[in-house]
């Protein structure tokens, strides 16, 4: 699995203690780790 550069991505729920967060890649639902998600570069739309 792997997130591309184009792909959307939504934050969808921060655990209580900020660590793992859940996001939403194309459809596809997956948990990471902060220290893992400050390394995604994003740019906002709109």
């Amino acid at each position: 699995m792997g997130c591309l550069p184009g792909n959307e991505v939504t934050v969808m729920q921060s655990a209580p203690f900020q660590d793992p967060i859940y996001l939403n890649i194309n459809g596809t639902h997956l948990a990471i780790r902060r220290e893992t998600a400050q390394k995604i570069s994003v740019e906002r739309y709109g």
